[in-house]
């Protein structure tokens, strides 16, 4: 066994996993005095260490020997063979290695099947239901992830040939090709399998040792509905008849086997304008949505990106969100404004001139850290309070000698609920997954510590192993909400977290799926970090603030909960500060509130528009204020006509906000 444990760790390492320690606890009754299978074991390490001490992963890119690699289900043979031949047929010379390699049951790491993948110039995996079905067939789908990551190209590529219910959340993130035959029609799949082969002519023995460009920026970045594609098409060949252009267009782009959602992020960072065309198709996607926030963040923030948004059909209205920039009206003749429109983007990318008619010129700057908290900010002052209320009701509830039986009774049915409500694959085995890097560890463990003092039936995923990257993944795919760290994120938290964007898009059950904490504040790019909905930011002042009111007035702000989680912190050697605690105490309190009163959740899109929250917060200032000036009024109201007013407003269904002061 521990043999087994130490060469696969080391051949996972080897092939891209960001491990930086192994730790092999070796349980003893007696550890001040070792014994002779414990000695045995020592020795059998030594032996080990000897063999890879000295062995370092490799430096320099496989040789390129095989085009393709084909993974599949022995089920889906025949669809399998009939795509095969069709890409022979269209690329004489290509070279496929599609021989059906059998797992090695007495290792942990396939060391012949990685050693042949990392010498295909692309990893085909041919998804199907029976492909999920196959332990074999997902061990190859995690060793071309890993080839991706070792290597400097996009090695993985899926192949999507038959229709699966229920696709895992990280394989959706990857784009694929569509080789599905639809209504006994094969045309798509013959387009699409020629599309692929274009993107494996490059001679991949002169790249080797090349590394992408990671600094490569769009000039146009092309924002559409796909109901919308004839258009957007006018939009790229317009631009690219003027100029030769750099245009971000995502079917020309997001290529097989491309982390899509974190590459449209990206590429919206990366370029200098955006084209937006509003339809009510592009408002009621989820993910046009989120380009627009992200391009309305930078059009506000940044002097050099401008946002151009294009209205291209007829809308009821357009929200005041996405009215704040003026949108060129291209209902009546689209192509004609489209050359009128392009011209002015070629103008600005070639010269920097901006013409007024077609770009929003204003010299209002949004400050999205400011606004942000600010919203922090009210959530925490409607909040705290209420959070805390609720705890203590929770508490005395359960202690209740007359109450705790059926209480229990509640809760046992409420949890059973949790664990059987169907999720994306299948149904929720935690109700709690935590991602988190090495340097938010200690946040994570105290956080879970305090959660699980204060729901002892919660159950999480805490204690598995992070080395077992699919493993963990697949638990954060089971997990009903996701509570991940937004800060110091690496390669695999990356990864992790738009899992849980995507889960949360894409949910079907109308839950809160991800809940982000921020610890420290965060860059200033990728932009997209700093607009996911955050409830909780550790280093927000009003924490701070908090805590020195309690201190005067000597008010205890932390429960045994949090005390036990500190003590348990402490003894691992390492330790936070108050604000942190109380920070992460409240979002303890949020955590298990939503959970357990299963808040539905109407929009979709995982990114905060800032123009929107802007409004938000002056609406509730403005809410207050008429608060405010309300009582006022009714302290001015003789006594005998108070109860008759406040009876009349009730009558006619009016709130403080509704009713006019003067």
């Amino acid at each position: 066994m521990l043999k087994s444990i130490v060469n696969a760790a080391v051949n996972w390492i080897n092939a891209g996993l960001p491990m930086i320690c192994l730790k092999i606890v070796v349980y003893s009754c007696n550890p001040q005095q070792m014994s002779h299978e414990d000695e045995e074991i020592l020795d059998q390490f030594n032996k080990l260490k000897v063999k890879w001490e000295d062995v370092r992963p490799k430096t320099e890119q496989p040789k390129i020997v095989y085009d393709l690699y084909l993974s599949y289900s022995n089920s889906d043979m025949q669809k399998v063979k009939e795509i095969e031949h069709l890409l022979k047929k269209e690329k004489t010379d290509i070279k496929i290695f599609s021989e059906h390699q059998e797992l090695n049951k007495e290792q942990a790491w396939q060391t012949e099947m990685f050693d042949v993948m990392v010498t295909c110039a692309r990893i085909v995996t041919m998804l199907s239901p029976q492909y999920l079905e196959s332990r074999e067939c997902l061990e190859q789908y995690n060793l071309a992830m890993c080839c991706d990551r070792q290597t400097s190209r996009s090695v993985l590529a899926p192949f999507y040939i038959e229709t699966i219910p229920s696709l895992p959340s990280y394989m959706c993130l990857v784009q694929y090709v569509d080789v599905r035959i639809r209504e006994g029609s094969n045309e798509k799949m013959l387009q699409n399998c020629k599309s692929f082969l274009q993107l494996i002519t490059i001679d991949y023995t002169k790249i080797d040792n090349q590394v992408e460009d990671k600094d490569k920026e769009y000039d146009v970045f092309i924002s559409y509905s796909h109901e919308n594609s004839e258009k957007a098409m006018i939009v790229l060949k317009t631009l690219s008849t003027l100029n030769s252009h750099r245009i971000f267009y995502d079917r020309n782009e997001l290529k097989a086997g491309t982390l899509w959602q974190e590459k449209l992020y990206e590429s919206i960072d990366k370029s200098t304008c955006m084209v937006a065309l509003l339809s009510p198709e592009y408002l009621q996607s989820a993910v046009c949505q989120e380009e627009y926030s992200l391009a309305i963040t930078k059009h506000f923030q940044e002097g050099d990106f401008r946002l151009v948004p294009m209205c291209i059909s007829n809308m009821e209205g357009i929200p005041q969100s996405y009215s704040k920039v003026h949108a060129v009206d291209a209902r009546q003749d689209f192509e004609g404004t489209c050359l009128v429109v392009c011209n002015a983007i070629n103008s600005f990318i070639s010269m920097g001139f901006m013409n007024p008619d077609i770009f929003h010129i204003d010299q209002t700057t949004i400050d999205p850290d400011e606004i942000l908290f600010k919203y922090r900010e009210q959530y925490y002052q409607a909040n705290y309070e209420k959070l805390i209320e609720t705890r203590e009701k929770l508490k005395t509830i359960t202690t209740s000698a007359t109450e705790s039986k059926q209480e229990n009774q509640r809760n046992e049915q409420q949890l059973e609920s949790y664990h059987t409500d169907t999720g994306p694959n299948g149904n929720y085995q935690y109700d709690v997954g935590f991602s988190y890097g090495e340097a938010n560890k200690k946040y994570a463990h105290f956080l879970h510590h305090v959660i699980e003092g204060r729901w002892p039936e919660v159950v999480t995923n805490f204690s598995l192993n992070k080395n077992d990257a699919a493993g963990f993944m697949e638990s954060l795919e089971k997990s009903r909400m996701i509570i991940t760290f937004l800060s110091s994120l690496k390669f695999l938290e990356v990864e992790e977290l738009h899992l849980a964007l995507f889960r949360h898009r894409g949910g079907k059950t109308g839950h809160k799926v991800i809940y982000p904490i921020q610890v420290v504040p965060p860059s200033m790019r990728p932009t997209y970090l700093k607009l996911i909905p955050c409830n909780v930011a550790c280093y927000d002042l009003h924490w701070k603030d908090t805590i020195v009111k309690a201190q005067k007035s000597g008010q205890t702000l932390f429960d045994q909960a949090v005390l036990d989680a500190s003590t348990d912190l402490i003894a691992t050697g390492t330790g936070i500060s108050s604000e942190i605690k109380l920070a992460l105490s409240m979002a303890a309190d949020d955590i298990i509130s939503l959970i357990k009163h299963s808040s539905s959740v109407t929009k979709k899109a995982t990114l905060l528009n800032i123009v929107e929250v802007k409004q938000f917060i002056e609406d509730k200032e403005q809410s207050q204020l008429g608060d405010v000036e309300l009582d006022k009024i009714l302290k001015s109201i003789p006594s005998d006509s108070k109860e008759r007013v406040v009876e009349r407003m009730k009558r006619l269904k009016l709130d403080h906000s509704e009713i006019n002061p003067q």
